[in-house]
């Protein structure tokens, strides 16, 4: 007999489920054999509830589940991580707790290990999260709860390349695009749709093929920041030759400084972090104007997350050279790639830190290290860590205020299908831009093959790490007036934020902070370790 299992659910939209031998809970949908699934026609679908992870694997979609039988409680979660879960064992009561969000309490105590990773990277890294006796699930996992908990991770991105010809993949990319919004467009019938229109390449397809299915009159677009910046301008540009509807918001370092200081921005922290991820930050604003302005209600927010990465974007061309490559490589294209928020003054270990290990652990797990293996094993760490920790986590943003979402660009037809592109066609995006460009080419250029050139580490050799840490010094004491965003205004003044570039903790110090996240994570660790005493 299965321990007793309390859930509690936040979220309005977790639905309850009662089958044949078991009750439970999903949030969301999925497609299984073009058959649309909701909480409306689960149990008629899976009437008992026994569901293998081999079957499981074939559900494309955003969703979470809880399935509870008399022998075992199922935890599942997408593909994307898109709507998160956590469970803990309660020794006291012999129960299990299930919830879809965690927030500090005085009964709680951080992990020192996880608020290291959390002020490095902006996330937790595996199913660890703030929060000692609490895991979150992750990307494409199922945990069985019974005795014991026990995980499964169902898909894998690490998967074998094909072959083909640059222009039968872009037809492919192509049909599978028109299919994704063609299966939106029926999903969206009759509802608002906010499209946040940066006028960047993820966001423009979407504009471009909501407007060919019809949805024209729907839309909302939007973008912010300082008056004047450049990415503004590019999506006006786009918004009016779609016939679109354009909103911007103007950001400056007051409306920053009054934000960071409010309750309202507090709350959302310990909505949005769950003790997993850095809350976001940038369209927390516009949201929140575009919701009042346009008295929104549950409109469907759709966020052009992360087609770009799935395209190569995030590549080094270091790992793309045909050789076999030592784990220790592999390693450091990983650790100084995603846990640089702040340096640590002695460095950090890869051979004796924690987080060091932990990678290790994971890239030792494959063999026959190749450029396209490695490339693979670099795509897959990234979309379980920081694409599911953190890009997807700033949806939350949107709940916070009572909206919809979904992410077309995270669809896991694209996920398949990029998981099997050779690396001289996914690297810099090549594919996927030249894709871009053959079905509509009045608003992509045709882009140029990549190689060498592209890597500043190749291009400027020796001198690279000089070069890079004199760009990053000046770039440090520049960004207070140059970021278009405007958002280091969360400090007054020049002064105090020179002041915040270096902090200790723990008998380290810590300084040169990579970006705006960088200073949302320190002090959002300070507020969790209060609330926590």
């Amino acid at each position: 007999m299965v321990k007793n299992c309390i859930t509690n659910l936040r979220h309005k939209e977790f639905y309850p489920l009662k089958g044949t031998g078991y009750e439970g809970f999903i949030r969301g949908y999925f497609y299984v054999e073009n058959q649309y699934v909701t909480h409306e026609n689960f149990t008629t679908i899976y009437e008992s509830g026994l569901i293998n992870p081999s079957e499981i694997a074939t559900w494309n979609g955003e969703f979470a589940l809880i399935l509870k039988r008399e022998d075992e409680i199922t935890l599942v979660t997408d593909k994307k991580r898109s709507i998160p879960l956590f469970y803990s064992y309660d020794e006291t009561n012999n129960e299990w707790l299930v919830q879809d969000h965690l927030q500090p309490s005085t009964s709680m105590s951080i992990q020192k290990e996880a608020a290291e990773e959390l002020l490095l990277a902006g996330f937790v890294t595996g199913d660890k999260t703030l929060f000692s006796g609490w895991h979150q699930l992750e990307v494409a996992t199922i945990v069985r709860l019974s005795e014991h908990a026990s995980k499964h991770a169902y898909y894998s991105y690490v998967v074998e390349k094909e072959s083909d010809s640059i222009d039968t993949f872009a037809d492919e990319l192509a049909h599978i695009l028109h299919n994704i919004f063609d299966d939106l467009a029926v999903r969206l019938a009759g509802r608002k749709i906010v499209l946040p229109l940066s006028g960047g390449y993820d966001s423009r397809i979407m504009a471009l093929m909501l407007k060919e299915k019809g949805l024209s009159d729907s839309i909302i677009t939007f973008t912010y920041g300082r008056p004047g910046n450049g990415e503004a301008t590019v999506s006006k540009e786009i918004a009016d030759r779609l016939g679109l509807k354009w909103k911007y918001f103007a950001y400056d370092k007051a409306m920053w400084e009054n934000l960071y200081k409010s309750q309202e921005w507090k709350d959302y922290v310990l909505y949005a972090c769950n003790g997993t991820s850095v809350a976001h930050l940038q369209d927390f604003p516009s949201t929140k104007l575009l919701v009042e302005e346009e008295k929104l209600d549950n409109a469907v927010f759709l966020p052009g997350h992360s087609l770009d990465f799935l395209g190569g974007s995030h590549l080094p061309y270091e790992a793309t050279i045909e050789k076999q490559f030592t784990t220790k490589e592999v390693v450091d294209f990983i650790v100084p790639k995603h846990f640089r928020l702040w340096q640590l003054s002695g460095g950090l270990s890869q051979e004796n830190s924690e987080i060091g290990k932990s990678v290790t652990q994971d890239v030792a797990a494959y063999t026959n290290l190749t450029n396209e293996r490695v490339t693979s094993i670099i795509d897959e760490w990234n979309w379980k860590e920081r694409q599911g920790k953190f890009i997807i986590n700033s949806v939350r943003v949107y709940e916070y205020f009572d909206q919809d979402w979904s992410m077309p660009l995270w669809d896991d037809r694209l996920i398949y299908f990029f998981s099997k592109i050779p690396v001289n066609l996914k690297y810099k995006k090549y594919l996927y831009d030249y894709t871009l460009h053959k079905m509509y080419p009045d608003f992509y250029t045709l882009p140029q093959r990549p190689g060498p050139e592209n890597s500043l580490k190749n291009k400027y050799g020796l001198l690279y790490p000089l070069l890079r840490k004199v760009y990053r010094k000046k770039k440090l004491y520049r960004q207070y007036y140059d970021e278009p965003m405007e958002w280091y205004g969360i400090y007054p003044t020049y002064k105090q934020y020179v002041q915040a570039l270096s902090f200790k903790r723990g008998g380290n110090k810590y300084e040169q902070p990579y970006n705006i996240n960088s200073f949302i994570a320190k002090d959002m660790i300070e507020m969790m370790e209060e609330m926590t005493k």
